[in-house]
């Protein structure tokens, strides 16, 4: 007889509810029948797990254990956290490429190098090779052979501090970008000065960013305006690019200025903190991680009190006097009408607002008025049958309420409010959820309806905001926030022409970043244990050597595009971050820019390359003991480990010692469900994976934040984009798959956005994705993400709302720059206008515009021929230039093709007379040869006919006689 705690897991519920025992109807009539059998699920589960601990159970047990263990999920948990910087050596190494050592003469260097005190730190002459090649030296921290790697890496911290407080960064700052704008003009020519230069602020930005950054370096970056120009040099190299312009340094260089001129997250959360407590937003509870406070926004709020006066007009003369509501309203009565007003209008602002609660679908404006109210009393329903229960069509009835008419509901008093309404709408104050980038956005969306209904003129408002300390509230107010919002404001006004070229490097940088090399092959051809020159004895002649050195070249270009990747795509996240916290505005301008790069195309194409990539995929041989979907969850740009090759490290080149009997790993042979884990709650198998390419976790957690950064809520023409370019698969694999706190909330948030605009069926299949969204993100007070939205409103609205968009930015700008907008030109503008340069003097005379000469041309005597030759002048000179080149082009293939047809026909013409005169003399004669055979046998016949002698008419005389 089987025990009570052996009973299986199938019969718990019989053992409750049928038959319940005496020890279950005790805990019965302590409990309520969800926690006790709760109780009994984890009274088996310990069971269990206690009887496979292989100590006190044995044989069959442990054999039971194993299987039972089988079926449970092992999903990995990746130990990464984002950060902004990674370590010093880490950083450090990642600058150079193989090539470099030998540009700046690394090995050679301490040869050539001399000594230098702190004396000689402020009199150096770095216009001199000899000594800017002791101070490269110096930076690099004094290595040379035996010098471990700790130990350089001590004297790098303390060598760039010490030549940061004598301020020579200025000067090397200065011939930086001197050499920069040098190097466009001697293109093809790399400059070893150059990369030196870059290399000294390089190392001297990241040592002062890992150990604190100091107020001379910021203000030394300040007065040179470094940050800015970089980004114009990218502009120009952008037209004109130059190899020599070490465009993938300058990147790199771009993102630690961007860290520590405007600051990493540490410093955003800080200024953020400071512009709420500056402008008195009350949102610190919310974003407590412990409050589950469901909450709205501003702009759902006004929709509903502006519904609720629709239908219960009385609600205007109720005032709410709680200060506590009134503290976080912050919406007077005059906000109130303003917002009534504009409403009224066709302002294309309009556009921007959440769909209205009484127009939440179509249908509901396609519904006849109602002849009698609700709540007018009706005769009972007729007690006749029905045609439905006789046979006939059932018929079909909707019972949506006109929302266009009062709901008077009956009360005994006249003026008082049912108390469900004023619950609601008490709900709803106290729900009111303030954000200062809501606030501004707002305010600017005033400002452009007021001047879009000619109201007022606000291009001359003068409302930019100043961030200079006072005496007043130093106390208050971190000087480090306001140098940062200062900085930022900086920065947007001189890179405003030019933030387009930029978003247009930094994406063919993810569009480069292309998997097209086997790993498997190249991992067993570089390792000489298992290269297959050794296998076939062709190890000792140098032509294995040369295939490895171009094999190892291979790997260091796609470790060099990972790196410059991760630079660009922190580039970008960095600038939408801190745009966002100078003016929300901003922000939308360059996600704007972002997205009109079919920066969701390119997002796609990356995470497909990155994950379901055969060439990621190790041999078969190490794949053997793979199940068929663990090969793609295993071996991927996530899971294989970083490129890494000893002999290619700055550190190993600089001791020049490392291990060269190290294999090269390039991909991952330990499926997951081999890894090493431990039972953890729940009964739940925990795997923690610490080998992984870091880098990559990076670069997906940057591009999963760009997404949502340019996934705007409530303009759907962005969502509607993004599904066509059909993520959700690939967004899946890595959310179900792996569990990583920077990549799971980035994802929800996108899946919630996207969601929506999903059929049934999709949201049928996938009801796992839509459980952790309501597991993990916030709520709000009226989350109509998964149902209840009209998806055919937002599909007609979706293109005015991103034609709204772009007009409050384009008003925003105007307004507040409207010196740089006049320098935005378009692309191919600026490439005509470099190009003009490299024209011959034969062009140039030829786009000469005749309008030069009018003032020695007779007007009355003009021509009408001269006037048809005048006309070209309303054509650009470039252009006429591309057009002359078009018509002499078409001109010579249309003369080509003339002189290729009459050749052409010219051979078919003699082809057919050289063989058809033979063919028709033949086929003469042989026709010929016919009627002589035809004449012959009648000339036979004619023969045989006298010969016989008989007279045909005679005989048949003869036979009528007898």
């Amino acid at each position: 007889m089987e025990s009570d705690e052996n009973i299986s897991i199938d019969r718990l519920e019989d053992q409750l509810i049928d038959n319940p025992d005496p020890s279950t109807t005790k805990q019965l009539s302590e409990l309520s029948y969800d926690e006790t059998f709760q109780k009994k699920l984890n009274e088996r589960a310990e069971q269990l797990f206690t009887s496979f601990d292989g100590v006190s159970h044995e044989g069959e047990g442990n054999q039971l254990g194993s299987s039972f263990y089988s079926f449970l999920v092992k999903k990995p948990y990746l130990e990464y956290e984002y950060t902004d910087y990674d370590e010093l050596d880490r950083e450090l190494a990642e600058w150079f490429v193989s090539a470099d050592y030998q540009l700046i003469e690394l090995s050679s260097l301490p040869e050539r190098a001399k000594s230098l005190s702190i004396e000689d730190l402020r009199f150096l002459d770095l216009l001199s090779a000899s000594d800017l090649n002791s101070l490269l030296y110096y930076i690099l921290g004094n290595y040379g052979p035996g010098v471990s790697k700790n130990d350089q890496l001590s004297q790098i911290e303390e060598h760039c501090k010490v030549f940061a407080r004598t301020g020579g960064l200025d000067q090397v700052i200065s011939l930086l970008l001197d050499d920069l704008e040098n190097s466009i003009k001697n293109n093809g020519t790399f400059d070893g000065r150059l990369f030196k230069l870059l290399t000294v602020t390089y190392f001297v930005l990241n040592v002062e960013l890992i150990t604190g950054i100091t107020d001379q370096v910021l203000q030394s970056l300040s007065d040179q305006d470094i940050l800015p120009r970089l980004v114009k040099f990218i502009e120009v190299w952008r037209v004109n690019p130059a190899p020599s312009s070490r465009i993938r340094n300058v990147i790199l260089l771009l993102w630690k200025l961007l860290l520590i001129e405007l600051g990493d997250s540490e410093q955003l959360n800080k200024v953020n903190e400071y512009l709420n407590r500056k402008h008195g937003i009350m949102k610190k509870e919310r974003d407590d991680t412990s409050n589950n406070r469901l909450t709205c926004s501003p702009l759902e709020y006004h929709t509903f009190r502006e519904d609720l006066r629709d239908k219960y007009p009385v609600l205007a003369k109720y005032q709410h006097q709680d200060e506590k509501s009134h503290s976080k309203e912050d919406i007077s009565e005059s906000s109130h009408q303003a917002f009534m007003a504009a409403n009224a209008t066709s302002s294309l602002t309009n556009l921007l607002e959440m769909p209205r609660t009484n127009k939440a679908h179509s249908i509901y404006g396609q519904l006849p008025v109602n002849t009698l109210h609700i709540a007018t009393p009706v005769p009972s329903p007729p007690r006749t049958p029905s045609d439905f229960m006789s046979g006939g069509e059932k018929i079909r009835k909707s019972y949506d309420v006109n929302q266009s008419m009062p709901f008077i509901y009956p009360t005994g008093a006249e003026e008082s409010l049912p108390e469900a309404i004023k619950e609601a709408d008490e709900l709803f104050r106290n729900a009111l959820y303030e954000s200062y980038s809501i606030k501004r956005l707002w305010r600017e969306r005033q400002r452009y309806m007021s001047q879009e209904r000619g109201n007022q003129d606000h291009y001359d408002d003068s409302d930019t905001e100043t961030y200079q300390s006072s005496d007043n509230d130093e106390s208050d107010v971190d000087s480090s926030c306001k140098r940062s919002l200062k900085r930022v404001e900086e920065v947007y006004e001189e890179t405003l022409p030019y933030l387009s070229s930029l978003a247009k490097v930094l994406i063919e940088i993810t569009k480069s970043y292309k998997h097209e090399l086997s790993l498997r092959d190249v991992e067993q051809e570089i390792n000489p244990a298992t290269a297959l020159a050794h296998k076939f004895g062709y190890s000792n002649d140098g032509s294995y050597e040369a295939v490895r050195r171009y094999l190892f070249r291979q790997l260091e270009s796609i470790h060099t595009k990972e790196i410059c990747l991760k630079a660009s795509s922190s580039i970008m996240i960095l600038l939408l971050k801190w745009f966002k916290a100078s003016h929300v505005v901003k922000s939308y301008y360059f996600n704007s820019i972002l997205h009109d790069e079919q920066f969701f195309d390119v997002f796609t194409s990356f995470m497909a390359n990155s994950l379901t990539n055969d060439d990621l995929h190790g041999t078969d041989e190490d794949n053997k003991n793979f199940v068929p979907d663990e090969v793609m969850m295993s071996q991927n740009k996530l899971m294989n480990p970083e490129i890494d090759i000893p002999q290619f490290n700055f550190f190993n080149v600089c001791s020049g010692e490392w291990d060269r009997s190290q294999i090269i790993e390039l991909t991952n042979k330990t499926a997951i469900s081999k890894f090493p884990s431990k039972v953890g709650e729940g009964n739940k198998h925990i795997v923690k994976v610490t080998k992984f390419n870091r880098n990559y976790c990076r670069i997906l957690t940057n591009h999963l934040q760009l997404i949502n950064k340019i996934l705007i809520k409530g303009v759907s023409q962005r969502t509607f984009g993004f599904i066509e370019t059909k993520p959700t698969d690939l967004l899946k694999f890595i959310l179900l798959n792996y569990e990583c706190h920077s990549f799971k909330i980035p994802i929800l948030k996108i899946f919630k956005k996207i969601i929506p605009f999903q059929g049934r069926k999709w949201r049928a299949m996938n009801m796992d994705v839509i459980s952790q969204v309501f597991l993990n993100l916030r709520l709000s007070i009226r989350d109509n993400w998964l149902s209840g939205r009209d998806l055919e409103s937002d599909f007609n609205n979706s293109f005015d709302q991103e034609i709204a968009l772009r007009s409050l930015i384009q008003f925003y700008n105007v307004r507040r720059y409207p010196k740089q907008m006049e320098k935005l030109v378009d692309d191919e503008t600026v490439v005509s206008e470099e190009k003009k340069v490299n024209l011959d003097v034969a062009e140039q005379s030829d786009s000469e515009s005749e309008s030069d000469f009018e003032d020695d041309f007779d007007i009355e005597n003009e021509t009408l021929y001269d006037r048809i030759v005048a006309l070209k002048d309303i054509v650009p000179p470039e252009r006429r230039s591309q057009l002359f080149k078009l018509a002499e082009k078409a001109k010579s293939y249309a003369s080509t093709g003339l002189t290729t047809s009459g050749s052409l026909l010219w051979t078919l013409t003699s082809t057919g007379l050289l063989l058809g005169f033979p063919f028709f003399i033949a086929l003469f004669s042989e026709m010929q040869l016919q009627e002589m055979e035809k004449g012959v046998a009648m000339q036979q016949s004619s023969q045989d006919l006298i010969a016989s002698g008989a007279d045909p008419l005679s005989s048949e005389g003869n036979k009528e006689k007898k």
